[in-house]
């Protein structure tokens, strides 16, 4: 079961603690590699059962790998907005207040970042 975890801190304490939480993934990104090195051991030795099992690991670990940079992502772009709504001149305050999903993509070009990367998805 997943379950949302929110505290509150400083605003400008969110970039440190958003990077603590990407450190904190290095231990799984150890784990995956070892999962892959260990898959591949087992298909190469024909240890087919182990090996699909291994990966089925794999492939969970490498999902909560990417919820988390998921919420990394949707912190910093909540940090970006909340402050280009404050250089807008909204009240700091009614900002704050409300919780709002929102990609990076989106503040970049609303602060003018012309960095943003604009692909589109062609169906072939």
């Amino acid at each position: 079961m997943k379950v949302v975890v929110s505290y509150a801190c400083d605003l400008e304490d969110i970039p440190q603690n958003a990077g603590e939480l990407l450190n904190n993934l290095m231990e799984q990104f150890y784990v995956a590699e070892h999962s892959l090195e260990q898959a591949i051991e087992q298909s190469q030795d024909n240890a087919v059962a182990d090996a699909m099992e291994t990966i089925d690991s794999l492939r969970q670990t490498l999902a909560k790998i990417d919820l988390r940079l998921m919420d990394c992502a949707s912190i910093l772009a909540g940090y970006s907005k909340t402050n280009a709504d404050i250089r807008l001149g909204h009240d700091p305050s009614q900002v704050a207040q409300g919780t709002q999903e929102v990609v990076p993509q989106d503040i970049l070009s609303a602060v003018g970042d012309t960095h943003v990367n604009s692909e589109k998805t062609q169906n072939d």
